[in-house]
C-alpha cells in the first residue's frame, strides 16, 4: 500500500469515531481528544523506527489511549495490505508451491498479500481486494482562481459505497517556464487532506504550471489517485525577484602590487517565482572623501544567478568603497529586477580584519567557509579548505533536525590517511555546539579527514550522519602566501610542528547559573610566543558562559 495514503487510514477511522460529527476533519484536528488520533498521522513521523508506546507516552503523559489506539492501526495498514487472502486450495501454479517465499505482504509486488497455501507462504492476488473501498472521485477537476490568491478545486464523487468517513488526499506536481512539461515536473506532493469535495490552496506560483490528482480513502483501503488533471496555470504575472539578503564581505585578499581583492556574499532567495538569471553588481568609491568615479560611470559586474557571491579585484588600499546589489529574472522577453541592496566598507578595515579574513598574497582566491546563513542541500557539507592565522581550518554545516527536542550537535573528525607516513598520525578531535555549523581547527595537509556529526537530546542521541573531505598538501599553497607555515619546506612536515608543545595546564571553573567559565593557563616555548596568544585568545572565546547542557570539548596540542 502506497505511503503517501497509507496515513489516511486512522484519519479515516477517528473522523469515523465522531461521525456525529458529521465527520469533519477540521472539527477533529481541532478537539481535543480526537486530535490524539491524528498525531501519528503526521508525515514527519517516522513510526517504523519506535515502538507505538514510546511514541505516544512523551506526547500525553496523562492520557494516550487514542494516541495508541491510532499508532497501532496505523502500523497495522502501513505492513497489512488491503483486502483478503484467498482460501489455501485455491492456490495455483508457483503460488501452490510448499515454499516459504515471504513473511510480509511488503516483500510481495504490486497489490499481492503474503498468504498461505497449507503448506508454505505465497505471494498471491488478494479476493475482495475493494470491499468497502469508496471509488475513485471523477477525474475532471475543476480550478477557480479567487481575488484573494487562492486556487479552489473542486472535484465530484461518484456513488459511494462507503458508509464510512471518506478523506481525500490531494497531490500536485509542477514545472517552471512559459510551456507545460509533464516530463520536467516535480514529483507528486500531498498538499491537502479533506473531508470535503473541494479545497482552496494558497501558495500558488505565476510561473509554474501545476497539474493535481486526488484519491478518496477509508479504513478499508482506496482505490488509489485519478489520472493527472489538465495542467492548471495562474493568469497573474510574476513577481519580480527579491532582493539578495545579508550582503555581506567574505574575504579579502591584499595583492603583492598592494591593491585589494575582496569577495562578497549573499543569501538567495529560497523559492522565487521565476529562476533567477543573473545578479548584477555596482560599486564606486572615495579616497579621502573625494569621489574618483562619477555617479553615472560606477563599474559594473554581473554573476550567476546560481551563485551567490562575486569577487571585486584591483581595489584601492585606501578607498572607501559603495557596492549595490540586484537580482535579475526573465519573464519571457520580460526583465523583472528585485531592489537592490547596498553595503558601504573600507579596504583599509577589510584587510586588517583578522578576526573574518586572512591575508594572503597575490593570486590567492579561496573564499572562506561558507557562513551560516546558508543552508545545506544534503544532511553534511565541508567548505573548501582555508588557511587563517597560521592554521590550516574547514568549516563544516548541516541541516538543523526537525526535532524540537535536540539541544545540541556532538561533532568529531579524525584524519583515516595521511601521505606524511614519516610522522605521527594526527590524533582525532570532537566538540559540542547548539549551531548547524562548526569551524574545524588545526587540520594537517595532505590528509583525508571522516567528519561526524550526531545530534543530542535528552533522552538519547539520534542518527548521526558523516562525510568525508580531503586537506590541499603544502606544496599547493607554495608561494600564496608570505607568512605560511615551515610544512612548506618540506612535504612530510605538517601543521602541527608550528605550535610548541604548552606545559604545565591548570584549570579553574566558576559557575553561575546555567552557565560555566573556565580559566585556563600553560606556559609555552618562549620562541613561539605568538602562538600562546592566538591559542589563549581562542580558548577564552570559546569558554565563557558556555551552555552547561551542550558543554563538551577536547582537543590536543602537539609538539
Amino acid at each position: 500500500m502506497h505511503h503517501s495514503y497509507g496515513k489516511m487510514h486512522p484519519i479515516a477511522e477517528a473522523v469515523s469515531f465522531h461521525v456525529a460529527n458529521n465527520g469533519s476533519l477540521v472539527w477533529c484536528q481541532n478537539h481535543k481528544q480526537c486530535s490524539k488520533c491524528l498525531e501519528p498521522c503526521k508525515e514527519s513521523w517516522d513510526l517504523w523506527k519506535q515502538q507505538c508506546q514510546s511514541f505516544c507516552e512523551p506526547l500525553f503523559p496523562r492520557k494516550n489511549s487514542e494516541c495508541l489506539t491510532s499508532c497501532e492501526f496505523l502500523k497495522y495498514v502501513l505492513s497489512v495490505r488491503q483486502g483478503d487472502c484467498p482460501a489455501p486450495e485455491r492456490a495455483s501454479g508457483f503460488a501452490a508451491a510448499c515454499v516459504e517465499s515471504c513473511d510480509v505482504d511488503s516483500e510481495c509486488s504490486g497489490v499481492k498479500k503474503c498468504c498461505s497455501n497449507g503448506c508454505g507462504h505465497t505471494c498471491q492476488v488478494p479476493k475482495t481486494l475493494y470491499k468497502g473501498v469508496p471509488l475513485k472521485p471523477r477525474k475532471e477537476l475543476r480550478f477557480t482562481e479567487l481575488q484573494s490568491g487562492q486556487l479552489e478545486i473542486k472535484w465530484s464523487s461518484k456513488f459511494n459505497i462507503s458508509i464510512e468517513p471518506v478523506i481525500y488526499v490531494v497531490q500536485r506536481r509542477w514545472n517552471p517556464g512559459i510551456h507545460p512539461s509533464e516530463d520536467d515536473a516535480t514529483h507528486w506532493q500531498t498538499v491537502a487532506q479533506t473531508t470535503d469535495e473541494r479545497v482552496q490552496l494558497m501558495d500558488i506560483r505565476p510561473s509554474r504550471w501545476y497539474q493535481f490528482r486526488v484519491a478518496a480513502v477509508n479504513v478499508h483501503g482506496t482505490r488509489g489517485f485519478t489520472a493527472p488533471s489538465k495542467h492548471f496555470h495562474s493568469s497573474k504575472d510574476p513577481s519580480a525577484p527579491p532582493a539578495p539578503a545579508n550582503l555581506r564581505l567574505a574575504n579579502s585578499t591584499i595583492n603583492g602590487d598592494g591593491s585589494v581583492t575582496v569577495t562578497l556574499v549573499w543569501d538567495t532567495p529560497e523559492e522565487p517565482d521565476i529562476p533567477l538569471h543573473h545578479y548584477k553588481v555596482f560599486w564606486s568609491w572615495t579616497v579621502n572623501g573625494k569621489s574618483l568615479v562619477p555617479t553615472k560611470k560606477k563599474r559594473r559586474k554581473t554573476a550567476d544567478g546560481a551563485h551567490n557571491s562575486v569577487t571585486l579585484e584591483r581595489l584601492q588600499p585606501d578607498g572607501e568603497y559603495s557596492v549595490e546589489l540586484q537580482a535579475v529574472a526573465y519573464w519571457g522577453q520580460t526583465r523583472l529586477k528585485s531592489a537592490k541592496v547596498s553595503l558601504r566598507f573600507s579596504c583599509t578595515h577589510a584587510a586588517s580584519d583578522k578576526e573574518q579574513l586572512g591575508k594572503t598574497r597575490k593570486g590567492v582566491l579561496e573564499t572562506q567557509a561558507p557562513l551560516p546563513r546558508r543552508r545545506p542541500s544534503h544532511p553534511l557539507e565541508i567548505g573548501v579548505p582555508f588557511y587563517q592565522d597560521g592554521r590550516l581550518q574547514a568549516k563544516v554545516y548541516w541541516k538543523r533536525s526537525k526535532d524540537p527536542s535536540v539541544s545540541c550537535y556532538h561533532v568529531h573528525w579524525s584524519p583515516e590517511l595521511c601521505a606524511h607516513n614519516e610522522t605521527a598520525r594526527p590524533e582525532a578531535s570532537s566538540s559540542t555546539t547548539q549551531e548547524n555549523y562548526i569551524i574545524l581547527q588545526d587540520l594537517s595537509f595532505s590528509c583525508k579527514y571522516k567528519v561526524t556529526v550526531q545530534p543530542s537530546r535528552p533522552k538519547g542521541r539520534l542518527k548521526a550522519e558523516s562525510v568525508f573531505f580531503t586537506t590541499p598538501a603544502c606544496s599547493a599553497l607554495k608561494g600564496k602566501s608570505h607568512k605560511l607555515m615551515s610544512c612548506l619546506e618540506g612535504a612530510g612536515h605538517v601543521l602541527s610542528k608550528v605550535l610548541a608543545k604548552p606545559e604545565n595546564l591548570s584549570a579553574s571553573f566558576v559557575i553561575q547559573h546555567v552557565n560555566i567559565t573556565g580559566h585556563f593557563s600553560w606556559t609555552m616555548a618562549k620562541a613561539n610566543l605568538h602562538a600562546t596568544d592566538r591559542m589563549q585568545s581562542f580558548m577564552s572565546q570559546l569558554l565563557t558562559a558556555a551552555s552547561m547542557s551542550c558543554f563538551e570539548m577536547q582537543w590536543t596540542c602537539s609538539s
